[in-house]
């Protein structure tokens, strides 16, 4: 018999639903594409282990002047090209506010996409891993974290990062109910 309480069981089946937000370019579709094709086929959603434990993450590209898209997500994966000054500028100009707005108090991460091109000689532009700490504290996010999918750089640690902020995130909110109303719950469920 499994040592995991009935809860466990229906948050870890539980579809993680995750936003990407971010300037056109800055290599969003490509994220998920890697994070959901693994047998070359088109899939939106991604198995993620963290913890010896599977979990199902569900990823939606960021959509313009569709306030619906807020709405049942996890987190919002804040998303900028650390080759791109400009996608980072626009992230808080353009798409901060609205998430935050939105997507009340739903967790944010921060993510400087295509940080392999951090270490071309030819360009001076690039933003700074401390511009990017910056951008997750001015956004409110939890953390600040880089990948690349040309190198696959951190994609797994992004993922596993995604899967850990949201449990935290519903344990928080858990936390917060009273015991009463899980009683009731509880008692209405038959359990």
């Amino acid at each position: 018999m499994c040592s995991c309480s009935k809860l466990d069981l229906l948050e870890r089946m539980s579809i993680l639903n995750v936003l990407v937000v971010g300037r056109k370019g800055v290599g969003k579709s490509t994220f998920i594409d890697i994070h959901t094709n693994d047998d070359g086929t088109y899939n939106d959603m991604s198995i993620s282990t963290v913890d010896g434990m599977e979990y199902k993450v569900k990823y939606f590209e960021y959509e313009e002047n569709n306030k619906e898209q807020y709405k049942h997500k996890d987190l919002i994966l804040c998303c900028f090209a650390v080759n791109d000054v400009d996608s980072y500028n626009k992230l808080d100009q353009e798409y901060v506010q609205e998430c935050k707005e939105d997507g009340r108090n739903t967790p944010m991460l921060a993510v400087g996409t295509m940080c392999d091109l951090r270490d071309d000689p030819d360009r001076e532009d690039m933003v700074s891993i401390q511009q990017g700490i910056d951008m997750a504290c001015k956004v409110g996010a939890t953390a600040y974290l880089e990948c690349s999918t040309t190198s696959n750089f951190n994609l797994d640690e992004l993922q596993e990062e995604i899967v850990k902020v949201i449990l935290a995130d519903r344990e928080t909110q858990k936390n917060k109910t009273s015991n009463f109303s899980f009683g009731i719950v509880k008692f209405l469920l038959g359990r």
